[in-house]
């Protein structure tokens, strides 16, 4: 079974490197593939199970795939009645929650922001009528960034929009009829409010309401940043330890009871209803957590570790780990896109691996340090592939926060919950305990978080050195007689020293990264990098700087940044750069803005003629001239990059007062190859005269999908057509890059195409 589930799983992950679903003739394979495991000779059966796999994720979305949004409702006002399906994010500047309405005959999932919402926003299983504008699932797509739509797939949204200031908006009475996942979800926004009451103004607040039922939204950011530099943010995802924690009291509560009842002792074995107790306990809890994925996953687990009990049969650890991967992957082979799936399946696999055939060790918490320590080697691989991180404080700050996390935080976290319907004044106490065991454990999280060797961070692996790093990790878990296991260590050494490709000397690879309505560009020569602006800030938690370049950097192998220019003050190009300056280390900085704005001693002024020589390729600054005072766009930094006899022009936001001074000033000069679209290709910019001047081959526009300035304007894409120019842009290409040589240019590789899925928009 073990390796029929393998080659099953095997198969799901290969369907999704699929850029497209393929015809229902494939589905076709899925009887011939049953029959083949039920009759074929056994070393032929992972052969069929593998066959199965992959046909088995598009039968998935055919049947069960959620309605794709039609195009032709994109950016229209829709007047639509339908259930808030989750509960509301609130901000002071929105209201953020899941819709479900009915459209077409057709059942749909939004996902809503509702901008300066009056003082009672909407509640999880209300109805309600709302005016929105909507746009089919859209996100950036950048080497080494977050798949988007991806996650937005994961959750069913068909569409994501905005709610329009109307006086038509409003709650509907409601005259449903029983619905239980409608009483469901206002059962816990019902809770949320509760805790919400209770733990006003409580010291960690959002964590407790995160252990209590999931909802996580309310951490803080420092919050996030110490669990995440010490490996503990696990603790906070209602998943396996959680609901195993459920399951196995009521489990020995339940066992407990019928071992001492006469009447159950003459019916029923004490683990049979103890069994029973656990699995309808952890299903409680997990609709009450929101029944996410990682809650779905846990919950089958218990069921089948549950129900190997009630047969009374001696299963082996890693044959209950096989059959409760291989019923996730049959309801639902989508899971392995969620790092959660292979974060906690890996762990669970290496504990079980380590532990298989070992000499008990007397002491608990020498048990206890070699799993933290066991998981820390074995998950390696996996963390420098997904987060390019390692949390170093990870098996020491687990050492303690695994144990007083099961045993203090989340029981008395939950039995605080579960008394609200009784007491609130013993709720609030029990509150009060959580908060201070939280407190207690709080300090020594916190100081190892600080500690300068807490986190290793490394470049995104290149692909094929993941294999030697996981053979490493496999021959460090072997048992101690394993002969010379140490030299495994050398295995790790492509992982850490082995990078992607750098240009070679005279060339320049050119990145425009997608930011979204903004701007930011990677230039690269064989030993330096530089990033020109750094697109826009979104609010507190969504920071393109750091949530879009910085995973850019780091993809590309590069460990500093040389240069940073931010060519103006305007939003969508410097709102990031504050973030790269506090979390990656930048050598120099060149503003257009004021200096004093960026977080480093480094930053001067751009000027004409500045300019320097990297590996071959030239740089200079053509704009603003040093007596230039006015501000806005036209002081923009104008940068002029050289490879051999190629010119790019990075122009920034300049509009048409200053394209016609560099007319005026450079003349032929600003012939140029490549040319990024002066401010995003608006019709205040693009003159008529500077084009025909630069006269480039290529122009490259940074603009964001369906954005409200309609960026590039059709006057613009008129004159570059006119004239033979070839244009991309990165709302339909997302990032896009080209390798500038002495002997020309490349051809354009546009990411969205080049990481396309099945998910993706067209």
């Amino acid at each position: 079974m073990r390796t029929g589930t393998l080659a099953f799983m095997i198969g799901i992950v290969a369907a999704q490197q699929s850029s497209q679903t393929p015809s229902t003739a494939w589905l076709l394979l899925i009887p011939i593939a049953l029959l083949g495991l039920y009759f074929a000779k056994s070393w032929l059966k992972p052969f069929f199970a593998l066959i199965l796999g992959f046909n088995w994720v598009f039968a998935s979305v055919f049947l069960f795939q959620h309605n794709i949004f039609p195009g032709e409702f994109e950016g229209k006002e829709l007047l639509l009645e339908g259930t808030v399906t989750s509960i509301p994010i609130v901000s002071i500047r929105s209201t953020r929650f899941y819709f479900n309405t009915n459209l077409n005959q057709k059942d749909y999932q939004f996902k809503l922001s509702w901008y300066e919402t009056m003082n009672q926003p909407p509640q999880a299983g209300e109805r309600w009528r709302l005016l929105v504008k909507l746009k089919r699932p859209h996100g950036s797509m950048n080497p080494g960034g977050f798949d988007y739509e991806r996650s937005l797939y994961r959750k069913g949204i068909s569409a994501t929009g905005y709610v329009r200031r109307n006086d038509i908006n409003q709650r509907l009475d409601d005259k449903m009829v029983f619905n239980l996942s409608d009483h469901i979800i206002r059962l816990r926004q019902s809770l949320s409010n509760s805790l919400h009451e209770l733990l006003k103004d409580k010291p960690h607040q959002g964590i407790i309401e995160a252990l209590a039922m999931g909802e996580r939204h309310r951490m803080t950011n420092p919050e996030w940043e110490v669990l995440t530099r010490t490996g503990t943010i696990h603790l906070v995802a209602i998943s396996g330890l959680h609901v195993g924690l459920i399951a196995g009291f009521s489990f020995l509560l339940i066992r407990l009871f019928a071992s001492r009842c006469q009447f159950m002792m003459h019916t029923l074995p004490a683990q049979v209803p103890a069994a029973v107790a656990a699995i309808i306990a952890a299903l409680i809890y997990a609709l009450l957590a929101g029944f996410t994925i990682p809650t779905q996953r846990a919950f089958l687990m218990v069921c089948v570790v549950m129900l190997s009990l009630i047969q009374r049969r001696t299963v082996r650890a890693s044959n209950i780990i096989a059959l409760s991967l291989l019923v996730i992957l049959i309801f639902d082979p989508m899971s392995v896109l969620d790092v959660g799936f292979w974060l906690s399946f890996t762990a669970v696999a290496i504990i079980v691996f380590a532990a298989t055939g070992r000499i008990k060790t007397p002491s608990a918490f020498i048990s206890l340090s070699k799993v933290q320590l066991v998981i820390a080697i074995g998950m390696l691989p996996l963390m420098l592939m997904f987060f390019q991180r390692v949390s170093l404080a990870a098996p020491l700050a687990n050492l303690v926060a695994v144990p007083w996390f099961s045993f203090v935080t989340v029981p008395v976290t939950l039995l605080a919950t579960i008394s609200m319907g009784v007491s609130t004044s013993l709720a609030s106490g029990l509150f009060e305990v959580a908060t201070w065991s939280l407190e207690l454990l709080w300090v020594l999280l916190e100081w190892l978080s600080m500690q300068p060797w807490a986190v290793f961070d490394t470049p995104a692996p290149v692909m094929w050195t993941l294999i030697p790093a996981t053979i490493a990790a496999l021959f460090l878990l072997m048992p101690r007689g394993m002969p010379a296991r140490w030299l495994a260590l050398l295995l790790f050494l492509p992982v850490l020293l082995v990078t992607k490709s750098s240009p070679k000397i005279g060339e320049l690879n050119l990145t425009l990264i997608d930011v979204g309505q903004g701007l930011s560009l990677l230039l690269q020569t064989q030993h330096h990098s530089l990033v020109f602006d750094a697109g826009p800030r979104y609010s507190s938690s969504f920071d393109a700087g750091k949530n879009i370049v910085i995973p850019v950097l780091k993809s590309q192998g590069i460990r500093e940044l040389d240069t940073l220019v931010v060519s103006h003050g305007d939003n969508d190009h410097s709102g990031g750069a504050n973030a790269i300056l506090k979390n990656f280390p930048v050598n120099n900085v060149y503003s257009g803005a004021s200096a004093k704005r960026w977080r480093s001693d480094k930053a001067v002024t751009c000027r004409a003629g500045q300019s320097w020589h990297w590996d071959g390729v030239d740089f200079k600054f053509l704009h603003p001239q040093a007596e230039q005072t006015s501000g806005g766009n036209n002081r923009s930094c104008v940068l002029q990059v050289r490879v051999g006899t190629y010119t790019i022009l990075l122009p920034a936001d300049i509009e048409r007062t200053a394209e016609l001074q560099l007319v005026a000033q450079y003349g032929e000069k600003l012939k140029s190859h490549i040319l990024i679209a002066p401010h995003h290709g608006s019709k205040t910019s693009s003159s008529q005269a500077f084009i025909d001047q630069v006269s480039p081959d290529m122009v490259l526009i940074a603009n964001g999908y369906r954005n409200r300035y309609r960026f590039p304007h059709d006057t613009v894409t008129s004159r570059y057509q006119s004239q033979g120019i070839s244009w991309l842009e990165t709302q339909y290409s997302g990032a896009i890059s080209v390798l500038i040589t002495p002997n020309g240019l490349s051809e354009p590789i546009g990411w969205r195409e080049k990481l396309r899925r099945y998910w993706h928009s067209q």
